[in-house]
């Protein structure tokens, strides 16, 4: 018979396909009914209701404006009959407002007719008022009432049957769309059914196929196995050979039985094997045991000196930030004794000048000891936040604001070494991602040593120029002076090494933990010679997030301009002076 030889995979396609088609065929048959019934719902409630809705409205505003003309004119009162009037032609334009919205949104040729004609029975109607009221002070209350029951109320039935014409076309198409949906509905529903009954036929017949071809089978060759795990070599599945999947699964249980024997004989023979091993293998963990106890205890030892280098690190740049102040002191001290030594000569003068009833005067010298008390405070509020104890937790740095802070920290060195500072700043300011103290520490060793190499040298120069380059800010301090000794410039960022002197101060640790703190941020510094001679320092670090985007390199300024010392300007290029 043909059947029988038809492999059991075909059969399972062919049941399968057919399962899939009537699913597919009720899907496709409810997704059309759906879509039949949205259409009409959306039809209905779209279209058909809001139009019966909006005629329904201006139906009851005509009737609102008829009720009071008809007031306005049995009201005796002149001015009574005025304020009715208003308030009949406020309905009138309610009317018209309402009809003008309602006959924009039409596209139907027929509800556009409809529409009109119950609009032309309105303007009629409004005719009839209009000549009524004409004639109200020429006629008697009997001529009146036979005018307003007469023509004038004809004409409004008119209107109302107009009316009553175009909401029974909306709701006709009301009904029309409902009766499409539930009519769709059902009969998708009877559709849907016919072919669920179809598919629960072919889904019956599809279990005993799979009962008869290929369960009976495969329980038999689940059973061998399920004996075959429990140990049982000497089961088989004879009988169950052929050249379909049960035969091929059939043969591969017997190739499996065959293995299990095989497998059971090597498994002897690897645990007497594992037997021996197994000692061997615990005598090494324990050595490796060892091993990792002392290379965990070298971990942790290497951990606590790597915890006491950055800690010895941190004092070691709090003790430089601490001696760079001590160097400072006996310059901010001289700044601040001139302005004291003011202070005093203009506290006795305006003494003198109140007694003798000069209070111009006065009021002028206590406002030029305002400002004095104002540069001391500015001078030593910049020392005591250089001064403060920072850890090297990272913030938004203006880049600018830390070249001024350095600059008025250091502008007592002009009196002893008088030098021309020309400052170069970008356009728009520049933030990094570092610590202010700690930038500012670096930009006062920096310029520092501009000041220590320029001494002696006539018509001193130092420049700072700073920009965004990529995602980095990168500023330069250059000098005039003499440069570098090629043996200098390989040593220059080693710890404890100088050219100074031993009075000139330094014990050679600046330019080294100015590096390190450079790193810490993530940045480096680096020094060189000036292509016209002289030093260049370069820092560069990284910008903050929200400017990397927009970075790009700033060219030189064309020229200079003088400026006072410890205000960085907006402008390209600018000179600060001793």
């Amino acid at each position: 018979m043909w059947f029988s030889n038809v492999t059991i995979r075909a059969r399972l396609i062919v049941a399968m396909a057919l399962s899939l088609l009537l699913l597919t065929a009720v899907g496709l048959s409810s997704l059309l009914a759906l879509a039949i019934v949205d259409r009409a719902t959306k039809e209905l409630y779209a279209r058909w209701l809001p139009s019966v809705h909006a005629l329904s409205e201006i139906k009851y505003v005509m009737a609102s404006h008829r009720l009071r003309f008809i007031r306005a004119i049995l009201t005796p009162e002149i001015g009574d009959r005025a304020e009715v009037f208003d308030a009949a032609e406020r309905r009138r334009d309610d009317v018209a407002e309402l009809s003008s919205a309602f006959s924009t949104g039409l596209t139907d040729p027929v509800e556009k007719q409809r529409f009109a004609e119950a609009m032309t029975a309105w303007e009629t109607y409004l005719g009839m008022e209009r000549d009524l009221r004409a004639v109200l002070g020429t006629r008697s209350a009997n001529e009146i009432s036979a005018l307003v029951n007469g023509p004038s109320r004809l004409a409004f039935d008119a209107v109302n049957a107009a009316m009553n014409s175009a909401v029974s076309f909306y709701n006709a198409g009301a009904d029309r769309s409902g009766a499409e949906a539930v009519a769709t509905f059902q009969q998708a529903m009877r559709l849907n059914l016919t072919l669920f009954f179809c598919a629960l036929v072919l889904m019956a017949v599809f279990v005993v196929i799979v009962v008869r071809s290929i369960g009976q089978p495969i329980e038999r060759i689940t059973e061998t196995m399920r004996r075959l795990a429990d140990g049982d070599r000497t089961v088989s599945v004879v009988g169950l050979e052929g050249s379909n999947e049960i035969g091929r699964m059939a043969a591969a249980v017997d190739v499996f039985r065959n293995y299990l024997i095989e497998r059971d004989a090597a498994r002897h023979a690897l645990e007497r094997a594992y037997e021996s091993l197994e000692d061997k293998v615990e005598a090494r963990s324990s050595e490796l045991r060892i091993a990792n106890a002392a290379l965990q205890a070298e971990v942790e030892e290497r951990a606590q000196a790597n915890r006491q280098l950055e800690s010895m690190q941190e004092e070691l740049i709090r003790t430089e930030n601490l001696a760079v102040i001590g160097q400072l002191s006996a310059g901010i001290a001289h700044e601040l004794n001139q302005p004291l030594a003011a202070l005093a000569t203009l506290s006795e003068n305006t003494v003198r000048f109140l007694d003798i009833g000069d209070e111009t005067t006065a009021r002028e010298n206590l406002e030029r000891i305002v400002r004095l008390v104002d540069r001391m405070g500015i001078l030593t509020s910049r020392l005591r936040s250089f001064a403060r104890r920072t850890s090297a937790e990272r913030e938004v740095v203006d880049l600018g604001r830390s070249v001024e802070s350095a600059l008025a920290l250091l502008g007592h060195r002009h009196d002893r070494d008088p030098m021309k500072i020309l400052l170069e700043p970008p356009e728009t300011p520049i933030h990094i991602d570092a610590n202010a103290v700690r930038i500012e520490q670096i930009l006062v060793n920096l310029i520092s040593n501009a000041f220590d190499a320029t001494r002696g040298i006539p018509d001193a120069v130092a420049v700072i120029a700073w920009k965004a380059a990529d995602t980095r800010a990168v500023l330069t301090v250059s000098d005039n002076g003499s440069g570098f000794a090629p043996d200098i410039l390989t040593r220059i960022f080693e710890p404890f090494f100088t050219t100074k002197d031993k009075t000139g101060g330094g014990l050679g640790l600046g330019l080294a933990i100015s590096a390190d703190i450079a790193r810490i941020y993530g940045g480096s510094l680096t020094a060189a010679d000036g292509p016209q001679g002289g030093a260049v320092f370069t820092l560069a670090l990284p910008l903050c997030g929200d400017e990397t985007d927009t970075a790009e390199p700033v060219a030189d300024g064309a020229g200079a301009s003088d400026s006072g010392m410890g205000t960085v300007p907006s402008a390209r290029s600018h000179t600060v002076s001793g």
